[in-house]
């Protein structure tokens, strides 16, 4: 079909398909189908004659880029099998790992695991102040580089922040590994250094979504990218929910200034959410102060007005069991478990909610990122999964050295690390002759004990022979405490194989550090309101809307202006959450959405929520419900009781 079939040749939609501008920023609403206009502008490019190697578009989600792929597929362009989507980090993944980049680098994309860290935490502590101070380090370190601080005139380390880039950057480099935040920067940095790289040229047309969500550095690398290439940039900084990953909404706001006579495209009519939904989500937006130009969504009035609830529980145990009966009465009028999708700002109310879903036997999937990985017991399968692929794989084998141990036996660890250092030698064959009684190293004997248990493990998985049964042995059918894992793993052998266990590894470690939603869902989703960004459901229920949570505690630290700024980011955030609502009339579905919170709670959950409670008696906290339901204006029900 052509790109231009069905389109109104006076509509936003065909302006983004059709324009040969080389610079083009489209600015989209939640719902305002910007996917649709993108879609049919890579069909354009490809029906024109563009080689698809030439074209890059960068998703936000890798099930984005899938669903590119899919709908071109079925529009039938030629020569749409060959695009390849991505996101930004897989992309920059990619390049790390071709061998001309590796060895300028110097460096090893091999991503920690969050649950990794904690041995890196402890092999430097005992220099560094102590695990806090190190977690604060990294953060900093991990912050200049999102942000290009390291390139601001000026920018200079302390001293002591010099020796703990340079022990940070030697534990990376001895076990041959990378934090999740550095994999954008040494992209950066490779395409700063290297102005003839071949990649700096390899693209003629790039399209990015979800701009404004990009920090410094990963708009960086699409400059580099883009040097030669037509650019269209697609954002929303109504949107911008990204400060914690350092998100640099002004990248969107001042594109012009990079890219001359860029021409400008505006998405505004909201064909997602109901009538009632659309309305309160401009009145609750209207309330951010900072923005440079306010913008209104446009209601479709074929969608209808929607079904909104607004209901408070006395207590948090009767909220997660008023979700679970709303959502066991929603299946019984004909909803599919696919169709539900449950945004809660934090595991203390996701996970409750979660597990008294499991507990009725209905379908559900949580989202919580690593949520897999959540006990210590996964994490010791997954990692003997990792050394079982891999026994050189360092990381794995240290943090499994020292399970078990408050110190995570970094002692003697230290001495093994200093012997492989001064003689060349890998981490698994010192501790091999260590536990062969070949080489002796003082105040070693628990490591080697360890040591000596993890090899009966592996001969364990090696007698085998079969990989598929490996799975089977590590993530056992019906053993609660993998399931999801088993589910992922299984997941990922159904779309590679086993045929390469090391391809395996690294797509099913990809999906657990960025959980994804697949394209057929078939089941009850659970996720913070962060992961939302880019879904849509007919039916959405907002769970913990309470002050403390939603929005977030202010942080006493920041100054006024920086605390006013944070706000308007949590009301952003709850803006987005709202507008994943979706109105599907044909099917007799409204557009559904539930809003729920808590009068009280236990102090256990609400501290590890982060939430300070209005007040406290008995050990019992007094909350109040979310400014931003007042914000939401007339257009929003009155609140009932549930």
């Amino acid at each position: 079909m052509p790109w231009s079939d069905n389109l109104d040749i006076n509509s936003a939609a065909y302006d983004i398909a059709a324009s040969p501008n080389p610079s083009l920023r489209v600015i989209a609403g939640p719902g305002t189908g910007k996917s649709f206009a993108m879609k049919r502008r890579v069909a354009r490019l490809l029906e024109e004659g563009e080689a698809a190697s030439s074209i890059l578009p960068v998703t936000f989600t890798r099930v984005a880029a899938e669903d590119l792929h899919r709908e071109l597929v079925g529009m039938g362009v030629e020569g749409c099998e060959d695009i390849q989507g991505v996101t930004l980090h897989s992309l920059s993944f990619r390049i790390l790992m071709r061998n001309h980049v590796l060895q300028v680098t110097g460096r090893t994309p091999r991503p920690l695991n969050e649950f990794e860290i904690k041995v890196l935490e402890a092999d430097l502590q005992d220099q560094h102040g102590g695990i806090r101070a190190v977690r604060r380090k990294i953060k900093a370190y991990e912050a200049a580089w999102a942000r290009l601080q390291i390139h601001q005139p000026g920018y200079a380390l302390s001293p002591d922040d010099r020796a703990f880039e340079d022990d940070l950057l030697g534990w990376m480099r001895f076990h041959r590994a990378m934090l999740i935040g550095e994999v954008i920067p040494q992209v950066y940095e490779y395409l700063r250094l290297n102005p003839l790289a071949p990649e700096r040229t390899e693209f003629a047309h790039i399209l990015v979504d979800e701009y404004q969500d990009l920090n410094r550095a990963e708009q960086g690398v699409i400059q580099f990218l883009s040097e030669q290439a037509q650019v269209c940039i697609v954002g929303d900084d109504d949107q911008s929910i990204y400060s914690f990953k350092h998100a640099h909404p002004e990248g969107i706001r001042n594109w012009h200034t990079t890219r001359p006579n860029t021409h400008d495209i505006t998405l505004g009519e909201c064909r997602r959410c109901p009538v009632r939904v659309t309305q309160m989500a401009n009145s609750l937006i209207s309330h951010n102060q900072s923005r440079p130009q306010p913008r209104s969504l446009t209601p479709i009035y074929e969608n209808g007005e929607g079904d909104v609830r607004i209901i408070q529980y006395d207590a948090l145990d009767r909220e997660v069991r008023g979700v679970a009966d709303l959502i066991t009465s929603l299946l019984g009028q004909g909803y599919t478990p696919g169709e539900i999708l449950v945004l809660a700002q934090r595991g203390v109310i996701g996970t409750p909610i979660y597990n008294e879903l499991v507990g009725r036997a209905i379908p559900v999937k949580s989202y919580y990122a690593e949520a897999e990985l959540d006990a210590e017991e996964t994490q010791k399968r997954f990692a003997l999964l990792k050394l079982f692929v891999n026994r050189d794989d360092r990381v794995a084998l240290r943090w499994l050295l020292g399970l078990n141990s408050n110190n995570w036996r970094a002692p003697a660890y230290k001495r093994v690390r200093e012997y492989c250092e001064q003689h060349g030698m890998t981490p698994w064959a010192c501790m091999s002759q260590l536990e062969a009684g070949t080489l002796r190293l003082s105040h070693t004997q628990q490591l080697v004990a360890q040591f000596r248990e993890l090899i009966s493990d592996l001969e364990t998985l090696s007698a085998y022979g079969d990989f598929s049964r490996v799975i089977d042995d590590l993530f056992p059918d019906g053993d609660e405490s993998v399931r999801d894992l088993r589910t992922l793993a299984l997941r990922t052998i159904e779309e590679i194989g086993t045929e390469d266990p090391v391809i395996f590894l690294t797509e099913l470690s990809s999906a657990i550090s960025q959980p994804d939603i697949p394209l057929e869902i078939e089941e009850v989703r659970i996720m913070s309101l962060h992961k939302s960004k880019g879904l849509s459901s007919p039916v959405t229920i907002i769970a913990g809307c309470v002050d403390g949570l939603l929005p977030k505690q202010p942080d006493t630290d920041l100054t006024q202006a920086e605390q006013d700024a944070d706000l308007e980011e949590q009301r952003r955030l709850f803006y987005v959450g709202i507008t994943r609502v979706k109105s599907i009339q044909r099917e007799n579905k409204p557009g559904t959405l539930i809003l729920t919170y808590s009068r009280y709670m236990a102090m256990a959950n609400a501290m590890g929520a982060g939430i300070t409670p209005a007040t406290l008696q008995n050990g019992v906290a007094l909350l109040h419900a979310s400014r931003f339901i007042s914000e939401l204006g007339p257009y929003a029900p009155n609140p009932i009781g549930g």
